[in-house]
């Protein structure tokens, strides 16, 4: 390219962009904003700090329609001191139990399973083993663990007499009370106690 071409292109294109920056300084109008207006500070909304009622709890609710299931008081009691392991006594012996396979065995049935029967508080009548009555949970724990071992359906379950916190181990529950015949007999001989049926307490 010619250099005087060249330098006329650069000339032109410099002063083009001297145009653009300079058009509105020179011939744009300014527009005066308008000053900025202070109002007052809002009053305080007024807030209701009147107490609010508690939430209603449809569980409590519920709680209140529902009649807790029946308990047998005076035969719960007879087991738990029949079943009652004195404190610091081995319970090795569990290891003699034999496995609930060959001491129940599996048997077909001649006639149906029996229907529940249901108690005044529309539960159905369902029946555990009690087998031990503990004073210590790792205690009761460690027998409930010993059992299921065994094949045995055990759990352990909290209660409270006269301030006294105590934990029962039981097996089951079965709706048929017959079901613990032969469980019955092994636990007896191995734990040298007398287990007995009981009605089984839902928790709520």
């Amino acid at each position: 390219m010619n250099p005087i071409l060249r330098q006329r292109l650069v000339g032109a294109l410099v002063l083009i962009a001297l145009c653009v920056v300079f058009w509105p300084i020179v011939f744009v109008e300014s527009v005066d904003q308008q000053p900025i207006e202070l109002r007052p500070t809002p009053q305080r909304p007024d807030i209701d700090r009147s107490p609010l009622a508690q939430p209603q709890s449809p569980e409590a609710t519920i709680r209140e329609r529902v009649k807790p299931p029946e308990i047998d008081r005076e035969s719960q009691m007879q087991a738990d001191e029949m079943t009652r392991l004195v404190d610091g006594e081995s319970d090795s012996n569990l290891s003699e139990l034999n496995a609930v396979d060959s001491v129940q065995k599996l048997e077909l049935r001649d006639a149906a399973p029996i229907v529940p029967v249901l108690d005044a508080a529309g539960y159905p009548q369902a029946w555990v083993l009690q087998v031990a009555t503990v004073s210590s949970e790792s205690r009761a724990k460690t027998l409930v663990e010993q059992l299921v071992d065994k094949g045995y359906p055990a759990f352990h379950a909290r209660f409270a007499r006269d301030t006294v916190v105590q934990w029962r181990i039981q097996i089951g529950p079965k709706f048929e009370k017959e079901s613990f015949e032969s469980i019955k007999s092994e636990v007896d001989r191995v734990l040298k106690v007398k287990s007995m049926v009981v009605r089984y307490q839902q928790p709520l």
